[in-house]
């Protein structure tokens, strides 16, 4: 079943819908975008995919056209053995199936007679499969039930459980490197593992209902099992943001305690002292650092914390590790980045620059020249950052931009530097470096805007990626998509074409004023202590 766009409305235009569920696989798998052709006055044909609304529900649905009479049109997905139980009108066909996108790879998907051939060739397929497997399924599953491959292969090598958390609930899939091989089925209590995987799984290991109140991700529970008897009297570092959330973050341990400072003298956070006890209240979140040298790729992924009643534990490796410093204190700032994309906001590869309160975003990817323009800016502009910027939407929806520090700078045994990363500026443009003979501004549309921006996102927040299964790095990148959406909706793009002698400062100004930039906006001081007498609400 595909996901329609949001209005649900069809234009004779070739429109993008995106594909989930099993009953198109494999012609179509989850979750590949659709190119999607009205029929217009061309006539519906026998192989055909089709995509339609279902006279049973109202929802739409992605099947192939395996008949077409004066009654109506018969249908039926590649994967199933029984055609739909109705017969469409022509006027619930919205269109046809053309190509499919992975990434960026794009496919054909035939219709018509190859896809009238294709369906013979899956039907076939199922028989075979129907005809041999009876044959070898005695062996098969006494393979499986001794138990002798999964016990032969090396423990690398062996499938994992995950759990991820979506709707409100763990759930727990089966992993054989990136591939999913097996799922919980929480309706029948039974696992579901595709063949012949099975004959390397040792079911020993698989947990089962009874450990759905476990919390998410198996092979980090005793790590992260935070409880609310855990209190320190280490030194803490607070971070407030301008969405409203703050955060105390600690050390849990000693080798933790230089990489928290570290981080907290680079971000220029406030030190407090004493008890302190995991806070379960608005948007309160507590960080807590740990150093395991036994950091396994799979402890890498960048945690929630309004998915664990507001506590985090994010566990590094030591510093003289792989990329020191520079990778843990990337990891540590995008958990406070993870936190603000779930609530609207998104992490850029750009600088940041103010003037008279009001912020604009030079967004680039690296070499580009952000920091060369950075520091060409003359008074009255400030310079924030020059690298890296966290953009969060406030409740009332108005969006705010903290400087971020440019970690690279802690690579190799360097200085590093300090960034005010609780300074927030309203943000009122967002200007797209590109290097040119001479100055001048050109504005672009939502689509274009919002393209520019998915890049500069993805170099920002590739540290949030490694440990991720499929579908959560789906769901990362469809929130991260919504986001871009919001945010170029409200906020206008411009491609800023800069030469390395121009004033291009000026053609920003002229740009603010003749757009969006009608009449001043009145920054609203220290964000940090108003956000805390709302806390305090």
């Amino acid at each position: 079943m595909p996901l329609n766009n949001r209005k649900g409305t069809f234009s004779g235009a070739m429109f993008l819908a995106a594909y989930v569920g099993p009953s198109m696989s494999p012609t179509l798998r989850e979750p590949e975008i659709m190119e999607i052709m009205p029929y217009g006055s061309r006539p519906v044909r026998v192989g055909d995919v089709a995509f339609f609304l279902s006279p049973e529900a109202d929802q739409l649905v992605v099947h192939r056209v395996i008949r077409v009479t004066p009654a109506g049109i018969s249908t039926l997905g590649d994967n199933n053995t029984q055609e739909d139980n109705f017969l469409l009108p022509p006027q619930r066909i919205k269109g046809h199936v053309v190509a499919a996108w992975r990434g960026q790879k794009r496919r054909r998907i035939a219709g018509g007679l190859l896809g009238r051939l294709t369906s013979r060739w899956l039907r076939c397929r199922r028989v075979l499969d129907r005809g041999v497997s009876p044959l070898l399924h005695p062996l098969y599953q006494a393979l499986s039930h001794w138990g002798l491959l999964a016990w032969l292969l090396p423990t690398p090598l062996r499938p994992r459980v995950v759990a991820f958390h979506v709707q409100g609930r763990d759930q727990f899939q089966l992993l054989l490197g990136q591939r999913i091989i097996g799922r919980y089925d929480d309706q029948r209590n039974q696992w579901q593992i595709q063949r012949p995987f099975h004959l390397i799984v040792d079911k020993k290991i698989l947990p089962w209902q009874r450990d759905k109140d476990r919390p998410n991700r198996q092979a980090l529970t005793e790590r992260h099992r935070i409880t609310d008897h855990i209190l320190t009297q280490e030194v803490l570092y607070d971070l407030v943001l301008a969405d409203g959330s703050s955060w105390v973050i600690s050390a849990v341990h000693e080798e933790a305690v230089s990489i928290v400072s570290q981080l907290g003298n680079a971000m220029r956070l406030r030190v407090t002292t004493g008890e302190v006890k995991p806070s379960r209240k608005g948007n309160q979140c507590r960080l807590l650092v740990k150093v395991d040298a036994h950091t396994s790729v799979a402890d890498c992924y960048v945690p929630l914390a309004s998915q664990r009643h507001g506590v985090v534990v994010c566990i590094l490796s030591p510093s003289n590790h792989w990329g020191g410093p520079f990778v843990n204190l990337v990891r540590l700032s995008l958990v406070f980045a993870r936190e603000a994309q779930a609530h609207g906001g998104v992490i850029i590869h750009g600088a940041l620059a103010e003037r008279d309160g009001i912020g604009v975003i030079l967004a680039a990817p690296g070499g580009t020249g952000k920091t060369t323009a950075s520091n060409r800016l003359p008074a009255p502009w400030r310079s924030l950052c020059d690298d890296t910027t966290l953009v969060v939407r406030d409740p009332l929806g108005n969006y705010w931009a903290h400087p971020w520090p440019t970690w690279s700078r802690f690579q190799d045994e360097e200085p590093g530097g300090t960034w005010d990363v609780q300074k927030a500026v309203p943000v009122k443009g967002i200007f797209f470096l590109d290097q040119a003979v001479e100055d001048r501004v050109k504005s672009v549309g939502l689509g274009q805007a919002v393209s520019l921006l998915g890049e500069c996102v993805r170099q920002a927040s590739t540290f949030m990626c490694p440990g991720l299964i499929k579908e959560e790095l789906r769901a990362l990148h469809m929130e991260q998509f919504n986001n871009l959406c919001a945010l170029a909706r409200v906020i206008p793009g411009y491609v800023l074409h800069i030469s390395m002698t121009g004033t291009f400062w000026q053609d920003i100004e002229q740009a603010l004023e003749k757009g969006f930039y009608k009449k001043p906006w009145e920054p609203r001081g220290n964000y940090e202590s108003e956000s805390k007498q709302q806390m305090a609400g």
